[in-house]
């Protein structure tokens, strides 16, 4: 019998010779855990907390049997393993699309740490496209929805940022806007991914929407947390704003640093002030 194959970037699912497997309630809460814990051990009650919660059954063992026998029948005897007091659902990255994902990323920071840029967008545009909305829509369970996707996310988001600071080194500008353009919309507070879609959106010539975006996530950062943006994208933003100014009085300007050879992501730092 074929091996399944698994989606958990996005709703969990599962497939035998490229057919959907039906999992629904219990079960495919379990399935969503041991999946995020893929090839390791989880142990008998922490898959219970994330089935109940803290309203235990009275039995729970017995319960959480009864779902894992029914996930073994769909996934094949070999693919949850009994280990001391817990269980491990075995399986690989041609099977797992969050393993592929890591698998991915790790193997495009290896192509830019020997400086093949063009590669590295290559594989992190395929990561990304792993991922589907809504994350864990179909899974029944506050602490794998809320906790354990909240991780996933900044994952998620932490490879856009990346893939977005490597498009700016090779002037694919456009590559930026269409991906952190709705992003920064949604995650204001990620401020290293706004510098980006700043600094692309001016080199492209569109002046008054990367002041734009630097006003609506100034906003959001007062409003919500009462901050002010970080140094180095006020900084930016001044910059943008002189430049701006000089243009419509007519003077002439030297090409801006981020045009004649971008800069690592506009040089935003420390900004992992996030909420997902």
């Amino acid at each position: 019998m074929d091996e399944p194959t698994f989606r958990v970037l996005g709703p969990v699912e599962m497939h035998r010779a490229g057919r959907p497997v039906h999992v629904t309630g219990k079960a495919l809460t379990v399935l969503a855990g041991l999946l995020l814990s893929a090839n390791d051990v989880v142990s008998a009650d922490l898959i219970a907390e994330w089935v109940w919660v803290r309203d235990l059954p009275v039995h729970p063992r017995a319960a959480l049997h009864n779902s894992l026998s029914r996930l073994r029948r769909l996934c094949g005897p070999d693919a949850i393993e009994t280990v001391a007091d817990g269980y491990r659902l075995v399986t690989d990255s041609e099977h797992l699309d969050l393993l592929r994902f890591r698998d991915l990323t790790a193997s495009s920071a290896a192509h830019l740490r020997t400086g093949a840029a063009e590669e590295a967008v290559e594989l992190l545009s395929e990561a990304i496209a792993l991922w589907r909305q809504p994350q864990f829509g179909n899974v029944d369970s506050p602490v794998l929805t809320h906790d354990v996707a909240a991780q996933l996310s900044e994952q998620y988001m932490s490879a856009q940022e990346t893939r977005a600071r490597v498009c700016l080194q090779l002037g694919r500008y456009d590559d930026v806007i269409g991906a952190l353009l709705p992003l920064v919309r949604i995650h204001p507070f990620r401020e290293a991914m706004a510098g980006s879609l700043m600094t692309a959106l001016m080199a492209s010539g569109r002046r008054a929407e990367a002041l734009a975006t630097y006003q609506s996530v100034r906003f959001a950062l007062r409003e919500e947390l009462g901050i002010e943006p970080v140094r180095s994208l006020r900084e930016l933003y001044m910059q943008m704003l002189q430049e701006s100014q000089l243009s419509a009085a007519g003077d002439s300007l030297p090409m801006p640093p981020y045009r004649r050879k971008p800069k690592p992501l506009g040089q935003v730092r420390g900004t992992v002030r996030t909420t997902v």
